[in-house]
């Protein structure tokens, strides 16, 4: 080491390649400074480097452009052996004497302040800064609290993550992550984990807050730090870095890195845990976002009457479905929804809602197949108190409550012949009574109905009054089947994904190539209900983030039972099973693997199936070399 303390020139031109620091070095660009540095960046007087109290320090002096200390921008630091000055593109190394004994300090940056060595812009961190085996740990740091971060679930998962990886790259002996704003901060995850506790420095963590700087103090139980930093002296914690959990949004939370030994953390550090704090931040406010907007998805789906979602397809059916019902949706007409169960009938009744003058009043409904013939009566039209037993107060019924609205009545087949006069009456009329009552009220919403059977065979057969129908049917509209829908299945069941994967609080995952070809072969019965039955049970049950033709139920996508030919023969139990086989393998081009999962079968049950059926491609046994299923 050298006699005295100096510093010397590393890189940029300057007036001398060395300078002893003596009482002091004024650093700038004018003629009237110690040493001159030969940048356009520089300010005239731009810095100062002096012995304080045993030590040096070095000094901004208001400049345009800043001053670093080893990559980091400071207003004031102490300098330690080998600690390189930077202004503009000028770098200095400062060389301690050989008989200084200067332990690294915080230094005092005004009253109300936090005494920090060094602070860096999160957004200008270069963890990388100066090469090396330990450039490379600290970008390996920042590398794997980015996959932290891209790979989080929830927030508390992500913040425990985080601090449990930082405590062990940066041996550190506790790492807190705060959020929240101000004072309503609070302690999201620790390492050791259960303390629970705030860092130590509260000065510290405003400053973070407010300036969204990262900051170091290399040891705060420094003399120099009593009495302007007493909560520092007095922890047994001597070492803290802290960094924001910064956004375009705001600083929203930070997060501390302490160490019991004094000098554990540097400059170079201090970058690492900004650089990772900046993506840790973003993917907190994505997480929250999300978490809020599930909630959100579960609030609207607890509301009563509340629906899954506008009509989704693309279909040339849906199309000329839609087109049916937004004119329909123009006026006050009445609305007859046909269709198969499970095609969406309601979705369609609610479009119709929401596309009406009607649509600032209350969708109400009223399923008329799932109640008894007395119950829809009062459920429809009200009763008064007394009107028969347990009617202990008058009540208004459906009717009433969607006054302003739209009243939807869902299966309106099911209504008894006694109730469709009733019903008759209120649409020729527009009046109603309660059941027991005697006062003429008036129909003041618009009605919708549906069913999902043949209203013109039920008239046939004297089960529906033909001039309710001709009431209902001002406006009809054909609900499509799935299976006559094409692509809409897939596009259908990627909603649901989404759907379902929110309600329960999951990622969401992809379909796979065999479970969209099993979607695809399904012919769909239960229409749109059964698929999304059919997703929520495959994401239930699966253990991955990608949803294959194995997590589907059994019966989707499988070959439909055999049927007696037009000539009349009826099939064996066997021939049916080896006709299912033969078309599976057909139609996937010999690829037993996507054979079985149509089939839902394994793949060893088929290898079986084929070996009974005297198949010479069928393997001996499941286990012979090189025919393994695929994967």
């Amino acid at each position: 080491m050298p006699v005295t303390d100096r510093l010397v020139r590393v890189a940029g031109r300057t007036s001398a390649e060395a300078v002893d620091v003596g009482a002091g070095v004024v650093l700038g660009r004018g003629e009237d400074v110690t040493l001159r540095l030969f940048d356009e960046t520089a300010s005239r007087r731009h810095a100062v480097v002096r012995p304080e109290g045993g030590r040096v320090v070095v000094e901004d002096l208001g400049s345009a452009n800043g001053t670093r200390v080893n990559g980091a921008r400071v207003p004031r630091a102490i300098l330690a052996d080998g600690d390189e000055v930077a202004i503009g593109d000028v770098r200095l190394r400062f060389e301690a004497a050989a008989t200084a004994d200067r332990p690294t300090r915080v230094v005092d940056e005004g009253p109300d302040d936090a005494r920090v060595e060094a602070a860096v812009d999160p957004a200008a961190a270069d963890p990388a800064r100066g090469g090396g085996a330990d450039a490379l740990a600290r970008l390996a740091l920042v590398c794997r609290g980015a996959e932290v971060a891209a790979g989080a679930r929830d927030a508390d998962g992500l913040a425990q993550a985080l601090v449990d990886l930082l405590a062990d790259a940066l041996r550190a002996d506790r790492v807190t992550m705060l959020v929240g704003r101000g004072d309503a901060l609070r302690v999201a995850a620790d390492h050791p984990r259960g303390q629970g506790a705030t860092p130590t420095s509260r000065t510290l963590t405003r400053r973070v807050l407010r300036d969204g700087e990262a900051v170091l103090v290399r040891d705060g139980a420094d003399a120099a730090a009593r009495g302007a930093h007493a909560s520092l002296v007095a922890s047994p914690f001597r070492a803290t870095m802290a960094a924001p959990l910064a956004t375009a949004e705001g600083v929203a939370g930070l997060l501390v890195v302490e160490a019991r030994t004094a000098g554990r953390f540097d400059a170079d550090d201090l970058a690492a845990l900004a650089a990772v704090a900046r993506p840790a931040a973003l993917a907190l406010r994505t997480l929250d976002a999300l978490s809020t907007a599930r909630a959100e998805v579960r609030r609207l789906a607890s509301r009563p009457g509340a629906g899954p979602g506008d009509v989704l397809g693309r279909s040339a059916a849906v199309a000329r479905m839609l087109e049916t019902v937004d004119r329909a949706a123009a006026s006050d007409a009445t609305v007859l929804v046909l269709g198969e169960t499970g095609t969406g009938k309601e979705l369609v009744a609610r479009r119709v809602h929401e596309r009406s003058a009607h649509r600032a009043g209350p969708f109400v409904a009223l399923n008329c197949g799932a109640l008894v013939e007395g119950l829809v009566e009062s459920e429809l039209f009200g009763h008064e108190r007394g009107a028969f037993t347990g009617a202990d107060a008058r009540k208004e019924g459906r009717i009433a409550a969607a006054a302003g609205g739209t009243l939807f009545l869902d299966e309106v087949g099911e209504l008894s012949l006694p109730l469709q006069a009733k019903l008759l009456r209120v649409l020729s009329d527009r009046t109603y009574t309660r059941v027991g009552g005697h006062e003429t009220l008036r129909l003041q919403c618009r009605l919708v109905a549906a069913t999902h059977r043949d209203l013109r065979a039920a008239v046939a057969q004297g089960r529906f009054r033909e001039d309710l129908w001709y009431r209902l049917a001002v406006v009809t509209v054909e609900c499509p089947p799935l299976r006559d829908r094409g692509d809409d299945v897939e596009t259908l069941a990627e909603a649901f994904v989404e759907r379902v994967a929110a309600r329960l609080g999951r990622r969401t995952p992809t379909l796979s190539a065999d479970a969209r070809a099993r979607l695809r072969a399904h012919r769909w019965p239960g229409n749109v209900r059964e698929l999304e039955n059919a997703v929520e049970r495959a994401i239930v049950l699966a253990s991955g983030d990608v949803l294959t033709a194995a997590d589907l139920p059994r019966e989707v996508g499988a070959p439909a039972p055999a049927t007696p030919s037009p000539a009349g023969e009826v099939l064996t139990v066997a021939e049916a099973e080896k006709r299912a086989i033969l078309a599976a393998l057909a139609a996937t081009k010999g690829r037993k693997g996507e054979a079985a999962a149509l089939l839902g079968i394994s793949w060893p049950t088929l290898n079986r199936k084929l070996r009974e059926y005297g198949d010479p491609a069928a393997p001996p046994d499941a286990d012979r070399p090189g025919d393994v299923p695929p994967r």
